[in-house]
């Protein structure tokens, strides 16, 4: 079930890129490698299915897309989502079941978004780090991708009962 909601996911991610399409080399690429870049690498997923990873071929940028069941505490999962250690954060916002984070790791610009999803039971979130030098070219992107995970928080959950 959770591959299903993953795939859901990932699909609506892609198709909220109108202007992407995938590559003609490679008519498999669909959902999120098929907005990318074509020569963008889909890294071994991890075991459990809930987090996927694509790097640029040079490997200087990165984006994760994950899904977690949310806990308890929603105040404390925002926190490891806002900041961690060695960041500078220079753009935050939170409301209710969601929060932003962005700002500089180094040379880096980082970007998290992460909205509760299907009632409230799980965390769809959005991960880009890419160099500071080149903003401009990921700009769109990330803005695309952050506006399909606000349109889209509801694809993939369960029907409810």
């Amino acid at each position: 079930m959770r591959t299903i909601c993953l795939a859901v996911f990932f699909t609506a991610v892609a198709l909220a890129a109108a202007d992407a399409q995938p590559s003609a080399a490679d008519p498999q690429r669909h959902g999120i490698p098929a907005v990318l870049p074509p020569d963008w690498i889909v890294q071994p997923t991890d075991p459990n299915g809930h987090r996927k990873l694509l790097t640029s071929p040079d490997g200087s940028a990165s984006l994760t897309t994950l899904e977690e069941r949310a806990g308890p505490s929603v105040a404390s999962y925002m926190q490891s989502v806002a900041a961690r250690p060695g960041e500078r954060v220079t753009y935050q916002r939170r409301g209710q079941g969601w929060v932003v984070s962005s700002g500089f790791k180094g040379d880096h610009i980082f970007y998290r978004k992460a909205m509760l999803a299907c009632g409230n039971t799980v965390w769809h979130q959005i991960a880009f780090e890419y160099p500071a030098n080149q903003k401009r070219a990921y700009d769109r992107f990330v803005t695309r991708a952050e506006k399909a995970l606000a349109a889209h928080r509801q694809d993939g959950c369960p029907p409810r009962r």
